[in-house]
């Protein structure tokens, strides 16, 4: 039998590509539901059809969390191949997800074999989380010296995120409706961040232009201030996403010519479209740029094929 399997959930916008590098055994995706049908991203719902969806200001779209039987069923298969399992799921501070199946996880069936890791993560955040836990399996490690891993240096990443509409942000609750239609009327664009793992709110600006920037600076500043030493190193990766319709759009290509330009000593990592779910509470034309610190050179041994 194999030693670890890793399994993951679809909160890291891990291609085809990036699976197979990572090595990764299986991958349970997060469902949404689109005028109150349930759809998979890249199953029964594409990225184009979606957005399509979206130009609909009738359409309704929200979330809901993966069923622990479904996990749990995964868990049970691959355990016939594989002694032990790591599960690199979405941040508990975004999703009850995470705790649901750490719960699950103690059950005398799964206790010692299954390891769920509660890295306080997404997006490319967790593709880093993911690169090294696969990093770590080929260097021997055992679920719980992994899980170990990942959880102590969880904190080594930060993100932020600029909305360009308040509906969805108002119908999660995470504005009241008065304060969602002042600012559509003075076309406000709100900036978030995320930092353990929580989405909080971090400043206003009055364009997404303006937002740019002030993601950037804020980027560029706590780099500096958290992790001086490995910046010097190279050991601190600059990550984007992006939740456009038009994968090749030009504000993209400018968003990242000017995160590039700003931030030229700092290795750039992806700049990856944000899973569908995550986009049912940003809604579209939302960007993103921030940091993960790689300290075992994992992109530049896996993902570039370097010092192997």
């Amino acid at each position: 039998m194999k030693k670890v399997g890793l399994v993951i959930d679809n909160s890291a916008s891990m291609s085809e590509k990036d699976m197979e590098l990572a090595n990764v055994a299986k991958l349970i995706p997060i469902s949404f539901i689109v005028n109150g049908e349930e759809y998979y991203e890249g199953k029964n719902m594409s990225y184009e059809e979606f957005y399509k969806y979206l130009q609909d200001k009738k359409t309704e779209v929200s979330t809901s969390q993966p069923s622990i039987e479904v996990v749990k069923d995964v868990w049970r298969d691959l355990l016939k191949e594989y002694n032990e399992i790591v599960y690199i799921c979405l941040s508990s501070g975004l999703s009850e997800s995470c705790n649901t199946a750490i719960n699950a996880s103690h059950e005398e069936e799964f206790d010692g074999r299954v390891f769920v890791v509660n890295n306080q993560r997404v997006a490319y955040m967790n593709k880093m989380s993911i690169y090294e836990a696969s990093y770590l399996i080929e260097q021997g490690k055992s679920g719980s010296e992994i899980k170990e891993y990942l959880e102590k240096y969880r904190a080594d990443c930060g993100v932020y995120i600029a909305v360009d509409t308040l509906k969805y942000l108002k119908k999660g609750g995470r504005v009241t409706p008065a304060a969602a239609a002042i600012g559509t009327l003075l076309n406000i664009k709100p900036i978030l961040q995320i930092h353990g793992g929580k989405l909080d709110a971090y400043a206003k600006v009055m364009s997404m232009k303006m937002a740019r920037a002030k993601m950037i600076q804020a980027t560029k500043k706590e780099i500096m201030e958290r992790f001086p030493e490995e910046a010097k190193q190279g050991k601190v990766y600059i990550g984007m996403a992006h939740s456009y319709a038009d994968l090749n759009g030009q504000e993209l290509k400018d968003f990242e010519a000017e995160v590039k330009e700003a931030c030229p000593e700092l290795p750039f990592f992806t700049f990856d479209p944000l899973p569908l779910f995550i986009v049912c509470h940003t809604g579209p034309g939302a960007l993103a740029v921030g940091y993960c610190v790689d300290r075992m050179g994992v992109i530049a041994k896996k993902l570039k094929g370097e010092n192997k």
